[in-house]
């Protein structure tokens, strides 16, 4: 059988495992592969695989490395995934990526439709093993004649508990910028006790709830995004709350709420080239007399201390965004160190009711990483779309066009090759008085 070429465009951080798992296959003649990139340092190790520096604006590049694919993984972020899916669709060559479905990628369901391309979106940890666990467990509820009440689910890339060593709770395992602007983009939506919220970016981190996972350890969970457009996905039109949520560590959203509001996030205004420390950008976002006020809250000051954001230490000298300095800094600060492990949380909540019987369920996943490079976020954002890719290459996947993996035969055996890696959610069932 001859074999058929693969294509991953981005190899960073996220790509770890995906990247290393698709060379194995290469390596025993299953693919053919080809890894694009502007920088593949990490990869000059690579046998058996084509390694290709790329510049995704470059468009004819970008089909010459297209050229003859199966399909294509796109691991680049997330605004220049049509960049890739594009030029892929016109190809007739199937795409997948692990971000959520932008308006320009579902532009080309049509197009997918008339060339018999699967355009398999939201493969990652979150969106993705989120969806597929969250189905398994809504139809398997429903499918025991129950009607569910309350869907929440929560997910958080974090930090494992040996290689917490900062006030936050927190290290970098996945895109900076989306850490520094999340929540920033528009108003979180979810449904809450019956009625639709709109919740404000500054209201965001203020409005958290206590979220506690299989490892006995309780977290903040604030809403993500728009829940609503999954209420008819999941098949939630009768729930009375569905919310889609991100965990933090406890303590974390105290620190975050006040570089919000006081203006740290913010990413349309260039900071003037005459403040040229941390200590001066604090001063001048809150004034000698907040500085100084900020100092009474002991515990407040020392995670924003911690930071350096009141030290003599020098802003990067080319014009950024208050957001952009705060994203070096970060990088720095919250760097996983060698032999550091971070950890994936994912949580779901449903409520459901059966003739007048009310049972409440919760399924948890927790897996840490192995160090600084295999990390448990690369393992969920790349797992998921390494298997998928294989049952494509097998003909078992059917669907076509723009697709999420919410249907039981997509979803169902992703989540069986996920548990074989240790991938696997622990759930208790309680009913209620």
């Amino acid at each position: 059988m001859e074999k058929k070429k693969v294509v991953v465009v981005g190899a960073g951080r996220s790509a770890t495992h995906l990247i290393e798992h698709l060379a194995n296959l290469a390596n025993e003649q299953a693919i053919e592969l080809v890894v694009a990139d502007m920088n593949l340092s990490h990869w000059t190790h690579l046998v058996g695989v084509d390694c290709v520096e790329i510049n995704i604006h470059d468009a004819d590049k970008v089909k010459q490395v297209l050229k003859g694919a199966f399909c294509v993984v796109s691991m680049v972020p997330s605004d220049f995934h049509v960049l890739i899916v594009r030029p892929a669709v016109e190809m007739g060559i199937h795409a997948f990526t692990p971000s959520y479905v932008s308006s320009s990628i579902h532009e080309l369901n049509d197009l997918a439709l008339a060339n018999d391309v699967l355009i398999l979106n939201e493969m990652g940890v979150d969106p993705g093993i989120d969806h597929m666990s969250a189905m398994e467990l809504i139809h398997r509820v429903k499918s025991q004649g129950m009607r569910i009440e309350s869907f929440e689910s929560y997910t958080g890339g974090l930090v494992a508990r040996r290689s917490d060593t900062n006030k936050w709770g927190y290290k970098i395992s996945w895109n900076p910028r989306n850490i520094v602007l999340a929540g920033s983009s528009g108003h979180a939506l979810f449904r809450e006790n019956g009625k639709d919220r709109l919740l404000p970016y500054g209201k965001l981190f203020s409005e958290v709830v206590e979220v506690k996972a299989a490892d006995n350890e309780s977290y903040e969970g604030y809403a993500n995004r728009n829940s609503l457009t999954y209420v008819q996905d999941y098949g939630l039109n009768d729930a009375l709350t569905v919310k889609r949520g991100t965990l933090r560590k406890k303590g974390f959203s105290q620190g975050w709420n006040f570089l919000v509001h006081a203006g740290y996030t913010n990413d349309a205004t260039l900071v003037p080239s005459t403040i040229l420390t941390w200590n001066d950008l604090s001063i001048s976002l809150l004034g000698e007399q907040g500085v100084d006020t900020l100092k009474h809250d002991s515990s407040l000051f020392s995670q924003l201390d911690e930071l350096g954001l009141f030290s003599s230490k020098a802003l990067k000298k080319e014009s950024q965004s208050c957001a952009a300095h705060l994203q070096n800094l970060l990088e720095e600060k919250w760097r996983l160190e060698q032999g550091d492990s971070d950890k994936i949380v994912m949580v779901h909540r449903l409520r459901a009711i059966r003739d007048a019987e009310v049972f409440e369920y919760t399924s948890s996943l927790v897996i840490e990483g192995e160090n600084e490079r295999h990390t448990a976020m690369s393992k969920t954002v790349g797992m998921p779309i390494a298997f998928a890719v294989e049952r494509m290459i097998r003909g078992e996947i059917k669907e076509r066009g723009v697709r999420l993996p919410i249907l039981p035969e997509l979803y169902l055996p992703i989540l069986e090759d996920l548990k074989k890696i240790g991938v696997a959610f622990i759930e208790s069932e309680t009913a209620c008085p």
